[in-house]
């Protein structure tokens, strides 16, 4: 009678342990999403705003009061399928708001905004907005991270009205999806099955057609006199150093660039270490 070969623990185990890694990843990936989007923090209900774009999208927003001093606001723009009440951009916020005004506002299709999410071609809108509540006779420094840092450079290149623009983990241009990262931005951008899931999970509301963020050269040259700060870690995993260095090399002068490593990417750099020192080169910046 034939026998069947005999199985060898080692593949067994090496199976096991593959098994238990998934389930680890898999527990790690489900306490981030509960940690950023099921249970997160809220603003003062005074302090909320009601905004609309020059193209008809209502946005929601908050504004927090700085001191009586406060040399001017911040409008600070969160990333894409996040939303103004992510954990760190709350905290972030706040921190700021210890010496500055600051208006967060969720861009359009993200969070209770209205619209469609359109990858950047028409959140520079959603920032022109927000610049527009801020208090007058102060200047206005945009602070935007990822794809609110795209929206902030189109929209001080475009149409101008602000002191400076910070832009952190910001991509110079959008359409090679060239990184596993952005590959999987695009599968669930691209198809019905994939916005579905960001609504649901996310909520973040795609427009069926997105071109993505636009070629940003001649905008982020056209912020000066305003300054441009550009802050990334060199090796985010969505864009790499090609794209802070680029959009440093379009800007001029006033401008800046600081690599950060071992940060990582959008809201992971936004540390009370990074606010503090943002503080004190806006400071040094507006004084």
């Amino acid at each position: 009678m034939a026998t069947s070969p005999p199985r060898r623990r080692g593949a067994l185990s090496d199976r096991r342990r593959a098994a238990e890694e998934a389930g680890r990843r898999a527990a790690r990936a489900f306490a981030g999403y509960v940690r950023k989007h099921a249970f997160v923090p809220q603003y003062a209900p005074e302090t909320r705003l009601s905004l609309v774009t020059d193209d008809g999208v209502t946005l929601s927003a908050s504004r927090l009061a700085g001191p009586a001093d406060a040399l001017g606001t911040v409008v600070l723009v969160h990333g894409f399928s996040q939303s103004s009440r992510m954990p760190r951009i709350h905290a972030f916020a706040h921190r700021l708001a210890g010496r500055m005004h600051v208006i967060v506002p969720d861009l359009r299709g993200h969070g209770a905004s209205g619209g469609l999410s359109s990858l950047g071609t028409y959140e520079p809108l959603d920032v022109k907005a927000a610049v527009e509540a801020a208090a007058p006779g102060l200047p206005v420094v945009t602070v935007g991270i990822s794809l609110g840092g795209a929206a902030a450079l189109l929209h001080g290149g475009t149409y101008g009205g602000v002191a400076g623009v910070v832009a952190i983990s910001a991509p110079a241009w959008w359409g090679a999806w060239d990184t596993p990262a952005t590959k999987r931005i695009q599968r669930y951008a691209m198809s019905p099955a994939g916005r579905r899931f960001l609504a649901v999970f996310m909520r973040t509301r795609m427009a069926e057609v997105c071109e993505g963020v636009p070629h940003a050269e001649e905008q982020a040259g056209a912020i000066a006199p305003a300054f441009t700060l550009v802050v990334a870690d060199p090796a985010d995993h969505y864009f790499s150093e090609e794209h802070p260095r680029t959009i440093y090399g379009w800007a001029n002068e006033p401008k800046d660039l600081w690599l950060l490593p071992g940060t990582g990417h959008g809201s992971d750099l936004l540390t009370p270490a990074l606010a503090d020192r943002l503080l004190e080169e806006l400071d040094r910046r507006l004084r």
